[in-house]
This record gives structure tokens, sequence and C-alpha cells, in this order.
């Protein structure tokens, strides 16, 4: 480590800044990127070298973090920043924070146990086959054309898929669209850390894409009219669960209105509060001539 003497206190003042600024990196929108990762790295590298060597064990416990957040579940997208931050998390060791091997080896074996390599290929396998469809019907694949409202995020595969009931496609075609309204509304009022944003982004990502995967897992033949339980049918179960999912994302869109329209409400009496006195001072008084006055 390197010793600065007396101004050694504003390399830690500068290493609380780091933590902040790798947290917002990191756990950010953008944080399933490498680069944002690794940029976010070189401050806690160098302020550690300086002499801020309590910096690298909370910058590992964010690590432990982000990889629970980003390596279970559909991981493909975040591939890249999952691999800067492998990377990241061998350098914390070797500065110090040596007890990050035990949580990251147990995460490693639960991640292998719920079937963390196939989840992240799923994606890739149908963001290709329409292409392959199309080459397979002969000649040159052609791009299907995306429609920007429904056509785009995690449940687009799924949406022109002619093995789900017709019903279960349209569930889809609402998810898609309000789960993607719930996360703009909380984004837009700053609230991307409540739980609202981690369930509307979970029903996105992970709980209805897990329930059609179960769904086209059962045989074609039976799917729609072998009973499974309680009469139902697993087509009648896919609708029941996504009917849930809708039901919960509503819930979320309706907290999201109740938070701006208080903000909203706020404002209002703030203005009336304020521009009712200033209506009240900039009152012009009516002179009355002095020849009225007599009479």
């Amino acid at each position: 480590m390197i010793d600065l003497g007396p101004l050694a206190w504003m390399v830690h003042v500068a290493a609380a800044f780091a933590i902040a600024f790798f947290a917002q990196s990191v756990f950010g929108p953008k944080g399933r990127e490498a680069p944002v990762v690794l940029r976010a790295l070189i401050p806690v590298v160098l302020l550690t070298v300086l002499g801020a060597e309590w910096l690298p064990h909370p910058v590992a416990g964010m690590l432990i973090g982000y990889f629970g957040s980003r390596a279970f579940g559909r991981w493909g997208a975040a591939r890249g920043g999952l691999l800067a931050a492998l990377g990241g998390a061998a350098l914390m060791i070797g500065l110090g924070a040596s007890w990050l091997i035990f949580p990251l080896f147990f995460m490693a074996l639960g991640w292998l146990a719920s079937g963390g390599p196939a989840r992240g290929g799923r994606r890739a396998v149908r963001e290709e086959r329409p292409a392959e469809l199309s080459a397979q019907a002969g000649g040159t694949p052609v791009p299907v054309p995306a429609t920007p409202a429904v056509g785009e995020g995690p449940l687009a595969a799924y949406l022109a898929d002619a093995r789900l009931p017709a019903q279960a496609r349209a569930q889809l075609v609402a998810l898609n669209l309000r789960t993607q309204e719930a996360l703009t509304l909380l984004r837009d009022q700053g609230l991307e850390g409540t739980e609202g944003f981690f369930v509307a982004r979970a029903i996105r990502e992970e709980y209805a894409p897990e329930a059609v995967e179960a769904y086209l897992k059962l045989p074609r033949s039976l799917a729609d009219t072998g009973v499974i339980e309680g009469g139902k049918t697993g087509a009648a179960l896919l609708t029941e669960q996504l009917e849930l999912l809708l039901d919960g994302v509503q819930d979320i869109i309706a907290g999201s209105l109740k938070s701006g329209g208080q903000a909203l409400l706020t404002h209002g009496r703030f203005l009336r509060e304020r521009f009712a006195k200033a209506e009240q001072d900039l009152r012009v008084p009516v002179m009355v001539p002095a020849a009225d006055k007599v009479k």
C-alpha cells in the first residue's frame, strides 16, 4: 500500500464515494454490461492501493448481491457483466477480502443446481427460432418486424407461438405491456429500489416465462385436454397463472398511481397556497373619485 501521510484521510473519504458509485453502476439499468462493471471497479482498486484497505470488504458484499440478482434467472443478457464481476471478485480476494471465496463457492453450487446454464441459453434459442423457421421454409431468412409496443422484451418470443392457447397469448401481450408500463412508472418516480419494481421485473423476466415453459413441456396431444389437477387441463392452469400475474401487475400500477397522485395533490396544495396569497397581494384597489364621495 502507498503511504500518503497527512493526505491519507482524503483516500477514505473518496472510498466512501467509490462505494456509492460502484453500487449505482452495477445495480443500475446498464449494470449488465461488462464495461460498466469494470469502470466501477477501477476507483475501488486504485483507492485500496492508496490506503483504503477496508474498501474491498463492502465491495465484495455488493458483488455477492450482484451475482444473486443477475445470475439466478435468465442470466444470458448479463453474461458480460457477470464475467467482469467475477474478475472483480478475484481482485477483491487478492486485495484482502479472502472470505469472499466461501459465499461464491456455495452460490456457484446453487446456481448449477437450479439449472443456471440452461436458463442462460433458453432465451438465445428462442430469439434464433424465427430466423431458423423462415430458413426452413426456403430461401433467405426474412427478419420479422417487431411491433414497438409488444414485440420487445423477455415475453416477445411467446407472443406468436402457435403452441400456446389463444387466450394465453392474449394474456402474455397484456403482461408484456403492463409490466413495461409498471417498470417505466416506478423508474420515473425514482422507485427502482422498491419491492414493487423487483416484483414487476420478476413477473416479466421469470414468473411468466417459467409458467409458459412448464406448459410447453407437456405432451402436445394432451396439453389442452388432459386433466392434471382439480379437473383443470394444462391450458386452464396456464391461463389461471397468467391471470394471477396480471392482477399482481395491475396492483403495482395502481400503487404507482396512488404514489404519483399524492405528489400531484401535494403540489396542487402548494400552488393554491402560493398563488391565492399572491392574488391578494397583487390585487389593485379601486380608486373612488372625490366627486362620488361627496354625493
